[in-house]
């Protein structure tokens, strides 16, 4: 690297990192999970990011809690993706549940977010375009796919427009998704539109919605 290159890129990746700090901070009073609702009075979807764009720190939303944490591999470290960053920012939709009963694997719909990189722990409105069936040790697993309504791409509204005006998105997404844990240790099934994804959504709000009143 160019030495005049050296500080900017230090710059940035401090920048990025402290911006991630102070989204984290402003989220400690709020239980990420519980206290959001997954629906906009716009009809759009909020998203909390666990992972941004570029990024291989795998991050997840603690159910307890409702604070992002480090997944930890063990007591002395903390998972990091041996792949290639991740593609797009990566998170879950608030108050939805992938059933265990229903062959989900009990957490929220996770969601991949296009548009500009953003501060883990950031809160965004979303559209749905569509999600792409997954299997993760034939757990249900399923991931959602929209853009961030500040994205330069929101003209995008459904899996066949982002295919047509920005070929290559969806196969860098499935490209990834089949390898990033390793050959083999998930099964991708087919891309569905927005309507098959706005179903897949509403049932997990509604196993969330039931999963709460039976503790209550």
């Amino acid at each position: 690297m160019k030495p005049i290159l050296l500080p900017i890129f230090l710059l940035l990746l401090f920048s990025c990192q402290q911006h991630s700090e102070e989204a984290i901070q402003a989220t400690k009073e709020v239980h990420l999970l519980d206290d959001i609702p997954a629906f906009t009075q716009d009809s759009l979807v909020q998203v909390v990011i666990e992972i941004p764009t570029g990024t291989h720190e795998k991050w997840e939303v603690n159910k307890n809690t409702g604070q992002l944490e480090w997944q930890k591999i063990n007591a002395d470290s903390s998972r990091v993706i041996d792949y290639l960053a991740y593609p797009a920012n990566y998170g879950f939709v608030p108050q939805t549940l992938v059933a265990e009963e229903t062959g989900g694997d009990g957490d929220p719909v996770d969601i991949f977010v296009l548009g500009p990189a953003v501060a883990r722990g950031s809160i965004l409105e979303v559209r749905i375009i569509g999600m792409v069936r997954m299997l993760d040790s034939g757990e249900e697993d399923s991931k959602l796919i929209g853009i961030d309504t500040k994205s330069n791409i929101l003209n995008v509204k459904s899996i066949e427009g982002l295919s047509t005006g920005y070929p290559g998105v969806l196969e860098i997404l499935r490209l990834w998704l089949e390898n990033y844990k390793g050959r083999g240790k998930v099964e991708l099934g087919t891309l569905l539109e927005m309507e098959y994804a706005v179903e897949y959504l509403k049932m997990a709000v509604e196993n969330y919605q039931k999963e709460l009143a039976e503790k209550t």
